[in-house]
């Protein structure tokens, strides 16, 4: 930016200024919505394997989103500082500190789907024991027990 300031070519600088800002933009929307995509995933589980969705669960989106951006901005200014270099010609942290992020949640949206298709995996074999239980107190039983578990899983 040095050489174009120098130059005084206040077309270059006004491009590099719009490609830099679209590109952090692109980092913060991108880390954003791969947060609220990781919500969706676990509201889904959640409500799949029949536990109870609190508004506790949904605050953890902003509060991560929070701490992301925590990271992110003072990442921030050390790619304005490098702004003004030459060879450093997209802001470099931003784009791995947002990636980063995105990872994270992509792996966490993938915990997700593995949960929720092992928990789905259990109800047709549940089914089958309890339609298959001679005395409705074998029935009942077996629903106690998942109702235990249930209940052990959301304590």
């Amino acid at each position: 930016m040095f050489d174009l300031i120098i130059a005084q070519e206040w077309d270059g600088i006004q491009l590099r200024l719009i490609i830099w800002a679209t590109v952090i933009f692109i980092a913060w929307i991108g880390m954003a919505v791969a947060c609220f995509v990781d919500m969706l995933s676990g509201v889904s589980t959640a409500r799949a394997i029949g536990e109870r969705v609190h508004s506790h669960r949904l605050r953890e989106t902003f509060q991560k989103i929070k701490d992301y951006a925590g990271v992110m901005f003072p990442f921030m200014f050390i790619d304005i500082i490098g702004s003004l270099f030459t060879f450093y010609f997209l802001p470099f942290f931003q784009i791995v500190v947002s990636t980063g992020a995105i990872i994270i949640e992509g792996w966490s949206v993938l915990e997700n789907k593995k949960r929720k298709k092992s928990h789905a995996a259990l109800i047709p074999e549940l089914a089958k024991e309890i339609i298959q239980c001679a005395r409705e107190k074998d029935a009942e039983a077996i629903i106690e027990t998942i109702q235990n578990l249930s209940h052990k899983k959301q304590e």
